[in-house]
């Protein structure tokens, strides 16, 4: 039998297993760097099937390492297990006990695959030489724990190759792959506007926040549109905007929110440098003052162009899908579109040759949405995906 139909085989065998896994994440949804029932129950999983780990400086996560034996590469697969602040509205028998806490971004599926693909790649060790690490992180959501765990050593000895998966809203069994950047940058801005109160029937006396800010909002909606190279993917949204307390005084301060998403480097600073100018230009022209306060958050993920050609090659053969009614073409994107999404799997693909994956697993509502659901028939062509990438990278 070859290697490929050995890992098939044991990827049926446990199949019941991820779902079962799964599915007491899901009920148990924890928020990020307090997934600590999540990160035992992996512990417990790996220590009685015999995979070594250790946990990180990060808590709640956990590093376990699988040894062949033989000299290779090291790769790196990471797979996330916080949940959200969304109250749960499916009709699931397994929906969360969790009272406004939920699974609604599939962080439960990407953990229990992951721990089955460690799984199955420990009892093929034979089949491949080097070391495989699974990386159970913490608060990919909120915090970035992606960021702190390479801070705190996860990258001391530096990997060949990081590859990571997330399930997605989308047709089923569809692989959204790409190479170069494929989510966004993801920053956020506060823009807090000064001016001089002043009552409405005297208008002359003072400087109106409100209107600075109303003029401020109107100008960011042109950098997009007249800054950017209409090419690449970039966005920019006021979310909140906060000024005045009683209708008859000029605001003296009013305080916006933005979120800025760009894929392209290059765009990202186009935008921090029109965001600051357009706010304190406006402000000052109309005799008031802005200050902006940056959040450089989440980068862009960015897919090496070798891995991505190697897996590309892998997927386009029909090993995948054997014993499926399905064929490559159906289901591999060719060339997908750069997604304005964040993801801290940015944070791997700065240091290391990395590799992301998007797997359609239904349409059912948009991520971080109170009805998101993952066609579980699924999962096992998600750890079909993570495992022969992984056993084939090793063989390369």
């Amino acid at each position: 039998m070859d290697r490929i139909q050995k890992l098939l085989d044991a990827v049926d065998r446990w199949g019941d297993y991820t779902v079962k896994i799964r599915r007491q994440i899901h009920e148990n949804p924890e928020l990020s760097y307090h997934e600590f029932e999540t990160s035992a129950l992996v512990a417990g999983e790996l220590k009685r099937l015999g995979i070594p780990y250790v946990e990180s400086h990060i808590k709640p996560g956990l590093i376990a390492t699988i040894d062949s034996g033989k000299p290779g590469k090291l790769l790196v697969l990471r797979g996330d297990m916080d949940a959200l602040p969304v109250q749960e509205e499916t009709n699931l028998p397994f929906k969360s006990k969790n009272d406004g806490v939920m699974h609604a971004c599939g962080h439960d599926v990407h953990t229990s695959n992951l721990l089955t693909v460690g799984i199955i790649l420990n009892e093929m060790k034979e089949e491949w030489s080097g070391r495989i690490r699974l990386v159970f992180q913490p608060a990919e959501e909120h915090g970035g724990g992606g960021r702190e765990m390479i801070k705190a050593g996860l990258f001391d000895e530096m990997p060949d190759c990081c590859l990571g998966i997330h399930v997605w809203p989308d047709k089923r069994g569809k692989i959204i792959l790409g190479s170069g950047y494929r989510t966004a940058y993801s920053d956020g801005c506060t823009i807090t506007v000064h001016g001089k109160a002043a009552h409405s029937s005297k208008p002359q006396d003072g400087v109106d926040a409100i209107l600075i800010a109303a003029n401020i909002i109107t100008a960011l909606n042109t950098i997009t549109s007249r800054n950017m190279d209409p090419r690449d993917a970039s966005n920019l949204n006021v979310g909140t905007i906060k000024g005045g307390s009683v209708p008859n005084i000029l605001a003296d301060k009013a305080v916006m929110m933005c979120m800025m998403r760009n894929v392209a480097p290059d765009s990202r600073e186009v935008m921090f440098k029109r965001v600051e100018e357009i706010c304190k230009g406006i402000a000052t022209a109309m005799g008031g003052s802005c200050d902006t306060d940056f959040i450089r958050s989440y980068p862009s993920v960015y897919n090496d162009p070798t891995v991505a050609d190697f897996l590309y090659g892998l997927f386009r053969k029909d090993d995948l899908f054997r014993g499926l009614d399905a064929a490559p073409e159906d289901y591999l994107e060719p060339a997908p579109e750069p997604m304005l999404a964040a993801e801290d799997f940015g944070y791997y693909g700065q240091k290391v040759p990395s590799c992301f994956m998007f797997i359609g697993t239904g349409e059912y509502a948009p991520a971080h949405n109170q009805k998101f659901q993952v066609d579980e028939q699924y999962i096992k062509f998600c750890t079909r995906i993570m495992a022969m990438a992984a056993l084939e990278y090793m063989n390369s």
